[in-house]
């Protein structure tokens, strides 16, 4: 395990939030067309279900949840991953929440809607289910969303050795969004971890 004993925060008001994303040197998180994912490589991926171990509950935005739901609740559920839930002390079963403006289903998700795009009530509920660690996996736009309202703690990044270049098909790691001068969000580096070409890194919210 690259995170063996992660250890978050925890908070009374609402849960610790944390996100993971894997981009390219050029900070693209996905393109539109096909033939670009996977970004990362099998380590990033392995890494990815490493962090959700550590969760409470999952969190998708809806593009993501469309794209990636069904593939999200087949990886959830495979015995090894609820076994190590187990080991970890958490709940075998990793709650799945797709975040969605518009009326949508997905058998085995739970369909969360936002009332006026706002993540108040989001965080409330979130905060009476008594999930203490919760994993934002994005896509970018809920990632903007919870970072305009600072809800984001901390911040796992791989950086694959990759450029994609830019045009209107591209995704950057938060979109929807451009952050004033004064709110622009600093983060504090925790850790680097370098497995063959790739980068994992740590980051808080300061």
């Amino acid at each position: 395990m690259l995170y063996p004993n992660l250890k978050f925060p925890k908070f009374s008001d609402r849960p610790f939030f944390y996100t993971n994303f894997v981009q390219t040197i050029d900070g693209k998180v996905g393109v539109k067309e096909e033939g670009y994912w996977p970004i990362g490589t099998k380590q990033d991926y392995e890494i990815l279900t490493e962090l959700r171990t550590y969760a409470d509950c999952l969190i998708h935005g809806a593009n993501l949840g469309r794209q990636f739901g069904e593939k999200t609740l087949e990886s959830i559920n495979k015995p090894i991953f609820k076994q190590t839930r187990r080991v970890l002390g958490k709940s075998a079963v990793l709650p799945y929440y797709v975040i969605t403006t518009k009326p949508w289903e997905l058998k085995g998700a739970n369909i969360f809607h936002l009332q006026n795009e706002s993540l108040k009530g989001l965080v409330n509920h979130l905060n009476e289910k008594g999930y203490k660690n919760v994993l934002v996996e994005g896509g970018p736009k809920l990632l903007g969303s919870f970072l305009k309202e600072n809800l984001i703690d901390e911040v796992f990044l791989t950086i694959s050795p990759k450029i994609y270049g830019t045009d209107e098909s591209t995704l950057n790691l938060v979109e929807g969004q451009l952050f004033p001068p004064d709110q622009i969000k600093h983060l504090k580096l925790i850790s680097v971890k370098k497995i063959k070409d790739e980068l994992f890194l740590r980051y808080s919210l300061n």
